[in-house]
């Protein structure tokens, strides 16, 4: 029997900085207005796949080598802002060029057509919250002036399973890039 899973490319994120960005923000989301990601599922997605047969995991490692010799380096996370209000992120500053040369490595690698790219960290879901309140939010968390250094060493394939408290996300593999010249 086939068994399914639901998988996406991410970058990982080190503990003292989901520690500092549920610190800087999540209680200044109202729960009756966003649904906030848990601390510990904050990264950048860089490819959702959707839900792919088991067996198709051991095709995208082979297929991802090659960015085994993508060379690793530093992001800045920094800046905020929403999609369409319905979703709050942190944006990428430092690194963003070095993220969208990895994605359209990542999406050439694994043959899908490469998409509109936007390098960030989901914070919250919109649950209810109105555009107005939704610029007043960000104006506050702007404020607050959040920055954050990452070292990009490599690149995750996770599985998400989803439940009524939210998703679990869990690691399949990791590809390592190669240290910095």
């Amino acid at each position: 029997m086939n068994q399914v899973k639901r998988l996406f490319f991410a970058i990982k994120l080190p503990k003292e900085v989901k520690r500092e960005i549920s610190g800087a923000f999540f209680e200044m989301l109202l729960r009756d207005k966003w649904r906030k990601v848990k601390e510990e599922n904050l990264h950048i997605t860089m490819r959702f796949l959707g839900h792919l047969p088991k067996e198709k995991i051991n095709e995208l490692r082979k297929e991802i080598e090659c960015l085994e010799e993508f060379a690793g380096f530093e992001a800045e996370l920094s800046g905020i802002g929403h999609f369409k209000n319905k979703v709050l992120w942190i944006g990428v500053g430092k690194g963003t060029d070095e993220i969208n040369l990895l994605s359209k490595k990542l999406c050439s690698a694994i043959g899908l057509r490469e998409e509109r790219f936007h390098a960030h960290v989901t914070l919250a879901r919109n649950k209810g919250s109105q555009a107005k309140e939704t610029d007043e939010l960000i104006e506050g968390m702007r404020a607050k002036k959040f920055s954050a250094k990452i070292a990009i060493k490599g690149i995750d394939l996770m599985e998400s399973v989803l439940h009524k408290s939210g998703p679990e996300y869990s690691r399949v593999f990791s590809t390592e890039f190669k240290e910095p010249q």
